[in-house]
């Protein structure tokens, strides 16, 4: 298994305006990580760290991820063939092999299959062409079984899931049941923990450092080692960031229960007393680079969990 980072992770950085792509690189190198998926959305191509159109920059990006032998993917968020189009061609310029999407969930689950098979089958021959695979992910509105029935109507060794190992919990669903229905489809792994709390009445998803939340992630990783063709671990820090459950409002999802028993705090204040944020709202500047400076830290342990539940699935039968 190869263990890489989701750039992602350095959300808090980048929004500290700390973020550099080439220090990350060798940061990541220090470390002994092998690769990484680089989150194009947003302006300036976000975690590219310059303009996706700018030649000369992708062509530096491309040079130092060889030197440093790293495996590369993009993260995309869409499947509109002309946005799929010139980031399938981002992929190529860049070295990339996976190309990182979501379906976006619309006008009910059928209109949202037809439309994105219609959009995939336009670009099909051009992730064919230049040997590119598109990963779709479970994301916060499409839950990792439906997924799965998604990718049994479009059945194309060119497509395949991205398995996100907490997006389900924002859906009422299972995480350890959501690995069960995706890896053995998946080009892209996202490994992040969260943690179920009530705020002010309302239950929220927050993230988690790796191995403190509620997701069993050896049962993951051992399902994922066990059935998933040349597994490559995305660690995606998820701390800073929540989703509200069933934040795209779909109707057609109902909770199993009620949540009983969830830790419960009266305020967002509260819960940040605790540790936990729900987002970076009202952060100056000198808390936001606190927190980049915290998440260096809370990787460094994420890499570190991620390694002792590795070692300890080589140690068992």
């Amino acid at each position: 298994m190869q263990i890489g980072l989701d750039t992602y992770s350095l959300h808090i950085v980048l929004a500290a305006g700390e973020y550099d792509l080439f220090r990350t690189l060798d940061w990541m190198e220090a470390r002994g990580l092998q690769g990484l998926q680089i989150n194009i959305n947003g302006p300036r191509g976000r975690f590219l760290g310059g303009d996706p159109a700018d030649r000369t920059h992708v062509r530096r990006v491309r040079a130092a991820l060889a030197a440093k032998g790293f495996f590369v993917e993009i993260g995309g968020n869409e499947t509109r063939p002309e946005a799929l189009r010139w980031q399938l061609e981002l992929c190529a310029e860049l070295g990339a092999d996976v190309l990182r999407t979501v379906l976006v969930f619309g006008d009910g689950l059928a209109n949202t299959f037809a439309r994105v098979r219609q959009d995939l089958e336009a670009v099909l021959p051009v992730a064919s062409a230049l040997g590119v695979k598109i990963a779709l992910e479970n994301h916060e509105d499409i839950t990792a079984g439906e997924l799965r029935q998604f990718l049994a109507l479009v059945d194309d060794r060119w497509i395949g899931a991205c398995l996100d190992t907490g997006n389900d919990l924002a859906l009422y669903g299972d995480p350890v049941d959501a690995a069960r229905h995706l890896a053995a489809r998946a080009f892209s792994i996202h490994l992040k923990d969260h943690r179920l709390v009530r705020v002010a009445g309302e239950v929220f998803s927050v993230g988690v450092p790796l191995g403190t939340g509620e997701i069993d992630l050896p049962t993951i990783i051992g399902l994922i080692r066990r059935e998933t063709p040349r597994p490559r671990l995305l660690i995606q820090d998820t701390t800073g960031y929540s989703s509200r459950l069933n934040p795209f409002n779909r109707r057609d999802l109902s909770p199993p229960h009620d949540y009983p028993g969830l830790p419960s705090y009266p305020s967002v204040a509260a819960l940040e007393a605790d540790g936990l944020r729900l987002n970076l709202s009202g952060l100056d500047a000198a808390g936001l680079s606190a927190l980049a400076a915290r998440q260096f830290r809370i990787l460094d342990q994420d890499i570190a969990h991620v390694r002792r539940v590795l070692d300890g699935l080589a140690d068992s039968p």
